[in-house]
């Protein structure tokens, strides 16, 4: 599982002022949390009302985040100008978060993701809205799977996001989703599939339990990352299990491996 940390980023009030403010020890202290629970990359979002303070706030985030940790980056950003300047100062391999078939977007995006060596997440949005059906998001995600290989992108760099709507607003929501995941996985194997699932519980209170509930699920039918906040309680934990349950982790070895080393507390 790819588990991108989703906590540095801008719509969050606190997240926000730190940036503003650059209060490094704030940011540092973020990532060291998410690195420590389980996080592989480390989600970057400085977005701004000023596209020229977006872009000076993903320079200084990236510059202060790789400075205090191993973990790569996803670059997280609807500008292309704030998404150059993280790539041209990423020191590994990142992920850029993210297109979708949005004409406008795409056009903008596909000519900067060949610039250098990245991970894409793609996002199954079109000029058209949110996907309503599962074959719908199936539909979409095959038509960015090609225009993500047309610019040289290889399957296993390529993160399909199926676009998890709130189930406050459509019932059915949560269900297309994990339609949609099985289907992508067994059309296209080695293309991941993810994005921010916390989306699904939006509206509701204790949102936690829904997102536990979506992840399980997810990971169930084929999801093999996910943008989270790695520090809820049994987050990554319930990632482990539903690995071994869904036989993504064969004869339990990861989940083994992260008992002896305390990580299933």
């Amino acid at each position: 599982m790819i588990i991108i940390g989703e906590k540095i980023n801008a719509t969050r009030k606190s997240v926000a002022a730190a940036i503003a403010g650059r209060d490094e020890q704030f940011i540092i202290k973020t990532v060291a949390e998410q690195a420590d629970a389980g996080a592989n990359y480390i989600d970057l979002n400085g977005g701004d009302p000023n596209p020229q303070a977006e872009v000076a706030n993903m320079e200084w985030l990236v510059k202060l985040v790789q400075s205090n940790t191993d973990l790569p980056l996803c670059l997280d950003s609807a500008s292309v100008d704030a998404i150059k300047v993280g790539l041209s100062l990423a020191e590994k391999k990142p992920i850029v978060n993210s297109i979708s078939l949005e004409a406008e977007r795409l056009e903008a995006f596909l000519p900067v993701l060949t610039e250098r060596e990245c991970m894409v997440i793609a996002l199954c949005m079109s000029d058209d809205g949110m996907p309503t059906s599962a074959d719908d998001r199936v539909e979409r995600a095959g038509r960015l799977i090609e225009q993500l290989g047309g610019i040289g992108k290889k399957p296993d760099e390529i993160i399909i996001d199926p676009c998890f709507v709130p189930v406050s607003t459509d019932p059915n929501a949560a269900r297309y989703v994990c339609e949609s995941i099985r289907i992508i996985h067994e059309k296209f194997p080695d293309v991941h599939i993810g994005g921010g699932l916390s989306n699904v519980s939006f509206g509701l209170p204790k949102r936690k339990y829904i997102n536990l509930a979506m992840l399980a699920a997810s990971v169930y039918n084929g999801m093999d990352a996910a943008i989270i906040d790695p520090c809820t309680p049994y987050m990554v934990p319930l990632i482990l299990a539903g690995e071994v349950i869904s036989a993504a982790d064969q004869w339990c070895a990861n989940y083994v491996g992260a008992h002896r080393d305390g990580r299933l507390q």
